[in-house]
């Protein structure tokens, strides 16, 4: 299990890459919360995808969005992204963290299996 960088100018493709691959696959966001610790935003929905919003000379945010259906739908924004990171697990699933110029740090985990 290695951890890499994303090279900001690779954001896009890195995205696109995700989205096409792991589409529906298991979502959990949890957001890294300083004050108050591990906030879980989604638990096991269905990733549906994560955008970058390339307005700008800078990447302004994120969305990560998970679920299938209305009451069942997440959305979930990071702004101001800083830094992204990509863990893959040996048992196939990975891991994206989101690391804004300012604060919490958005971790989301994908893996191919059943979503709630």
């Amino acid at each position: 299990m290695e951890t890499c960088n994303i090279p900001e100018d690779q954001w896009t493709k890195f995205f696109d890459h995700l989205n096409h691959d792991q589409a529906g696959w298991s979502a959990t966001i949890r957001v890294l919360h300083g004050q108050y610790g591990p906030q879980n935003i989604a638990m096991g929905l269905p990733c549906q995808g994560i955008s970058l919003d390339t307005k700008g000379t800078r990447p302004s945010s994120v969305q990560v969005s998970a679920g299938n259906r209305a009451g069942n739908h997440v959305n979930d924004v990071v702004d101001l992204p800083f830094h992204i990171r990509q863990t893959e697990e040996l048992d196939g699933s990975i891991d994206v963290q989101i690391e804004p110029a300012n604060g919490p740090v958005t971790l989301i985990h994908l893996h191919d299996g059943p979503v709630h």
